[in-house]
């Protein structure tokens, strides 16, 4: 973890309230890892504490940040320009670690809920990279309310997954929420493996909190499909100091900025 100043390459609207903001840094592009994040001193005068923002894609020293507008903060953030200095802190949380030659074992399925989808692309990068025994192209569930809200499914086609899409008004996709489409998905992969308990699924998700503690129920007839989900919730400090985002677990109180974002569906109360 550091603090330093960046210089903004470009910062674009890919939706209406959506944005996309690129910086460079060769070395912290080097170490981060996937659902790890940076916590943005967006304003010195208007806001006190920082924004944290997930990592979003990562290409060679570049690093993009997606980010949905939603208070002052990100709307300040959402109106820099190119060339403004940023001050980040990071990269922070406990990320996802994985190995140069990940044996991949288990399909992987990636479930975006709306914004969500923001550091699961990360994710999906690092997958794909360092996957060395590949059995058949993972899985992409985003889930929006309508067609134009959809993030990068062209994105995810582009490196190599199948993307299923899920709209609450059916403009796009089937007319369901990203629950319906992911509880779907696994009923046919358990078909085609004959039994529900030869299904072995990784499932990696970031969304609300309410989908995210959902899919327990949803996994819960396959022993051998196991989730990880990364908690969006307010976070103060970024280091573990101030215990505004502390949750429960069946380990105890566990600080989502320090000891996740990325959690075990399984421990979260």
């Amino acid at each position: 973890m550091r603090e330093i100043n960046v210089v903004i390459d470009e910062l674009k609207q890919v939706k209406p309230d959506v944005f996309l903001l690129n910086f460079k840094s060769a070395n912290i592009a080097k170490k981060i890892k996937p659902f790890q994040f940076f916590n943005l001193k967006v304003d010195t005068q208007a806001t006190i504490l920082r924004r944290p923002i997930s990592v979003h894609r990562v290409d060679g020293d570049d690093i993009y940040l997606l980010f949905r507008v939603r208070g002052r903060g990100t709307k300040i953030l959402a109106a820099k320009k190119k060339g403004d200095i940023l001050n980040i802190l990071g990269p922070l949380g406990n990320g996802l670690k994985l190995t140069s030659q990940f044996q991949k074992t288990k399909l992987n399925i990636l479930v975006a809920g709306g914004i969500g989808v923001a550091p699961l692309f990360f994710l999906g990068q690092r997958l794909k990279r360092q996957t060395v025994n590949s059995l058949e192209p993972d899985f992409v569930l985003l889930g929006a309310a309508k067609e134009g809200d959809i993030l990068c499914e062209r994105e995810f086609k582009k490196i190599g997954y199948k993307v299923l899409v899920a709209t609450e008004d059916g403009s796009r996709g089937i007319k369901a929420n990203v629950l319906e489409l992911l509880t779907r998905k696994l009923s046919d992969l358990a078909v085609s493996c004959g039994d529900p308990k030869k299904l072995s699924v990784n499932i990696y998700s970031c969304g609300p909190k309410p989908m995210l503690l959902a899919i327990k129920p949803v996994i819960r007839r396959y022993p051998n499909v196991q989730a990880k989900i990364s908690l969006e919730q307010f976070i103060g400090c970024g280091v573990g100091a101030c215990c505004g985002c502390t949750i429960e677990t069946k380990q105890g109180y566990k600080k989502i900025c320090k000891d996740g974002p990325l959690f075990k569906l399984e421990d979260i109360v």
